[in-house]
């Protein structure tokens, strides 16, 4: 699309007495562009110079990394100084201020002007027209109201901003390695799929707005954005000529070799006292907590001694919850109540002594790491793969090189990831754990449902919760898909479960 303008000064000038980058209800008073014409190189350009920048920030030195962008942002007219000397590069950024700035830019793109933005009406806030703008353009919906005013993150920041110019306005020169480094886990680790606006995160990756604040194009998606940082980016969004092409270099394959058991488990932020059976968040905190750790025990301290009832219903409690960690491979709680109320709880398997589980565990991690690494070296798996392909490569994987144990006891090795990695016979539990020790090394977050009989595999692929019984999928030397990727009503069919026994 080819683009015109013929800006009138006048407006321009009104417009920008409109701050962009304000704390409190009304807008701070910034120094309106001086009137002038109009100085662009490409006619063709939707966006266009508007003034010069004369030196008027004495904060902005030559030689700051963000004042080339200080400059090209305030100069476009899309961002003005704090006070007539001052531009405040380390200054937060609200999430109207954001706002504010994304609908200008809609704007001045579609139309050629933002003057399509009327100015607030009387008791309005400032930053009130700019949001209905962007909500009348399908930009915006009700997830911001409240939290207006409030510093805005740098992942806020990309899902704000990635679709304020339509894409037509883009290329993706970054596209293919983004997906191959993002997908071998050494970049950009710290956008996971919990992230907010891990999409429009990457795509701005992909498009040259963004490279990261590290080598390893760490985001730090929590962070508070700052105004040198939103300079920088403006700056790339109006000048294509700026955007960033990205040099990582990405190994073949991402080799799990130095993983640990404890290292596949998310250790919580803080752990508290449960205050009884029912009290699953707790409970699960302590047991992550413990894995995290590497340990086997938890210990408990409450005000008094417990009953016996309760002892034992937080003992199956525990055992239910360390089961959906079965790829760790406990399967069963003792527990030592004390008069002074200490509650002692060592985790165990009914497969094998506390030696022999600590022997299994580690050969059976090293069998996955080994299976992980061939499967990578082979390019069976690649970085251009969904999680869903990858997740149904193992589940193949594992169909091919294990069969069930019609034979075992409750005393079995089979009940654990080791025999279906080692020894390559298994029931249940024993597939279940091995199917997910192999997606967790690929960091794939998964978990395991079960029922009084069954257990199963719950994972996240590509953001979406799918059921998956690859024990039933092998059936007896060949593999029935229908048991990968079911959804909740068609893994329900197969095995129920009761409401207690569905992992929250």
């Amino acid at each position: 699309m080819k683009f015109r303008f013929a800006l009138l000064v006048a407006a321009l000038a009104l417009a920008l007495s409109i701050s962009a980058f304000s704390y409190s209800e009304e807008p701070a008073q910034d120094t309106a562009a001086p009137a002038q014409e109009e100085t662009t190189t490409d006619d063709s350009a939707p966006f266009v110079l508007l003034r010069v920048y004369e030196g008027q920030f004495a904060d902005v030195k030559d030689g700051d990394w963000f004042a080339p962008s200080v400059v090209s942002a305030y100069e476009y007219g899309l961002l003005n100084g704090r006070g007539e000397d001052s531009f405040a590069p380390s200054g937060n950024v609200t999430i109207a201020e954001l706002l504010t700035i994304a609908a200008r830019l809609r704007a001045i793109y579609t139309t050629g002007s933002d003057a399509v933005i009327p100015a607030a009406k009387e008791n309005e806030a400032w930053y009130a027209p700019y949001v209905s703008y962007l909500k009348s353009q399908n930009l915006l919906d009700n997830s911001f109201e409240g939290f207006y005013l409030l510093p805005a993150s740098r992942a806020q920041m990309a899902g704000i901003f990635a679709f304020a110019v339509p894409e037509e306005w883009y290329t993706e020169p970054n596209a293919s390695l983004v997906t191959s480094a993002y997908s071998s886990r050494d970049y950009i680790a710290d956008v996971t799929d919990k992230t907010p606006y891990r999409s429009e995160i990457l795509l701005m990756y992909r498009r040259g707005l963004l490279s990261g604040m590290d080598a390893k194009g760490s985001f730090y998606p929590d962070r508070s954005v700052s105004r040198a940082e939103i300079a920088a980016l403006l700056t790339r969004v109006v000048e294509p000529e700026t955007r960033l092409t990205l040099t990582w270099t990405v190994a073949p394959y991402h080799s799990v070799k130095n993983a640990t058991l404890a290292s596949l488990v998310k250790a919580p932020t803080s752990t508290s006292l449960p205050t009884s059976a029912k009290d699953t968040a707790a409970i699960d905190g302590l047991v992550r907590n413990m894995l995290a750790r590497g340990e086997h025990t938890i210990t408990l301290n409450y005000s008094k001694a417990l009953t016996t009832a309760t002892a034992s219903a937080l003992t199956q409690a525990f055992t239910s919850c360390v089961k959906t960690y079965c790829e760790q491979m406990y399967n069963a709680v003792s527990c030592r109540s004390y008069s002074t109320g200490k509650v002692v709880l060592t985790f165990s398997s009914t497969a094998c002594t506390a030696k022999t589980l600590e022997s299994y565990r580690a050969k059976a991690l090293a069998a996955a790491i080994k299976v992980h690494d061939s499967l990578w070296e082979s390019g069976t798996l690649s970085y251009d793969m969904s999680q869903y392909e990858i997740a149904r490569t193992y589940f193949q994987w594992l169909c091919d090189h294990c069969r069930y144990d019609n034979a075992a006891a409750d005393d079995s090795a089979s009940h654990l990831a080791y025999g279906a990695l080692v020894s390559g016979l298994a029931v249940c539990d024993g597939y279940t754990g091995a199917y997910n020790l192999l997606l967790k090394l690929e960091g794939i977050e998964c978990t395991s449902l079960f029922n009084d009989s069954h257990i199963w595999t719950l994972a996240t692929l590509d953001g979406t919760q799918y059921h998956i019984d690859v024990t039933w999928g092998d059936q007896y030397g060949r593999t029935d898909l229908r048991y990968f990727g079911m959804s909740e009503e068609q893994s329900y069919q197969c095995h129920p479960w009761g409401t207690a026994d569905k992992k929250k």
